[in-house]
């Protein structure tokens, strides 16, 4: 009984050493630690590519090691899970843009990974209640009333009035989504109907559209607008529908309604660049995740990192 004692205590103690050693392995701050930062946006396609260009810029400036990870699913779920795995991998920092601000699991993911010494900062879209240190990104709110008035004008140049709107998103309860229709809905209230993707990729997206222009073929569908790149990531020619509503008008049809476009890719750009009446919004992604990785860089050595908030700059492309 003795000697099993004896083997006993001696098992508890070599487990307590073991788990002083992961947790030193995960808080090593030693000249020889490499810091790793994940940087972990909502999608993976055309619409990020420059984000994807600023962190393997900022891996080469400073010498630090960076992974780009996406979550399985566009879900607050999968997001929380995977920010659960970033951090049992031991990194250093996450520079997140959150799917769904106000989901709890994705709250307590994020605070959970700061409780155990991983500096987080949102990018894109913002998780404001959770213990993230920093955003930077777009002013939503402001860049949805942008894209209100750009769509008022182009209305105005085709004649028509900005009534009769569809309006697509991306994942609803999206905190970036959110503030983008809030501040749409403030200049261009008449809206005919809103759709959101939620992660159902961009074939179901380009359903969602073309359905809608089939539907509401009778009533005047003066303008549409996506807030989020995800459904016309591939370009709008692909949706026969919309590719006609934005064709030059002639005396026997409807066409040249407005089209307004948040993150466009080189496909949206070259259908901006060829039909009337159309224009894109273009976030600076690059400095969002340059200046992200900065900041956390900061934060991780216990420096000041500048503002909680940071506004990076949004143009209209036509």
């Amino acid at each position: 009984m003795r000697n099993f004692m004896k083997t006993g205590n001696l098992y508890i103690l070599l487990l307590g050493v073991l788990f002083w050693a992961i947790g030193v392995s995960s808080c090593d701050r030693s000249p020889e630690h490499r810091t790793t930062i994940a940087v972990v946006p909502k999608a993976d396609d055309a619409s990020v590519a420059e984000a994807k260009a600023a962190a393997l810029a900022a891996r080469d400036m400073y010498g630090i090691a960076v992974r780009w990870d996406v979550s399985r699913n566009l879900t607050a779920e999968s997001q929380a899970e995977l920010i659960g795995k970033l951090a049992a991998a031991g990194v250093d920092g996450i520079l997140l843009s959150s799917i769904d601000a106000e989901a709890e699991v994705l709250r307590e993911a994020i605070d959970a990974a700061v409780a155990a010494g991983i500096v987080v900062g949102t990018f894109d879209s913002d998780a404001p209640e959770s213990g993230r240190s920093f955003y930077i990104g777009s002013d939503n709110t402001a860049a949805g009333e942008l894209a209100a008035r750009t769509l008022r004008a182009l209305c105005e140049e085709a004649g028509r009035s900005a009534t009769g709107v569809g309006v697509f998103g991306g994942a609803e309860g999206d905190a970036a989504m959110t503030q983008r229709l809030a501040g749409f809905l403030s200049v261009v209230p008449d809206t005919a109907a809103t759709f959101w993707a939620n992660g159902a990729g961009s074939s179901a997206g380009r359903t969602q559209v073309v359905d809608f222009l089939t539907k509401e073929a009778q009533r005047p569908i003066n303008g549409v607008v996506f807030l989020s790149g995800e459904t016309v990531v591939d370009g709008p020619g692909t949706m026969a529908r919309l590719d006609s509503l934005c064709r030059p008008a002639t005396d026997n049809d409807g066409a040249a309604a407005a089209a307004v476009f948040f993150d466009p890719s080189e496909p949206v750009l070259e259908f901006v660049a060829e039909m009337p009446h159309c224009a894109a919004i273009r976030q600076d992604f690059g400095a969002m995740v340059y200046g992200g990785i900065e900041r956390l860089l900061h934060a991780i050595r216990g420096e000041s990192f500048g503002e909680a908030v940071t506004y990076t700059p949004v143009e209209v492309v036509r």
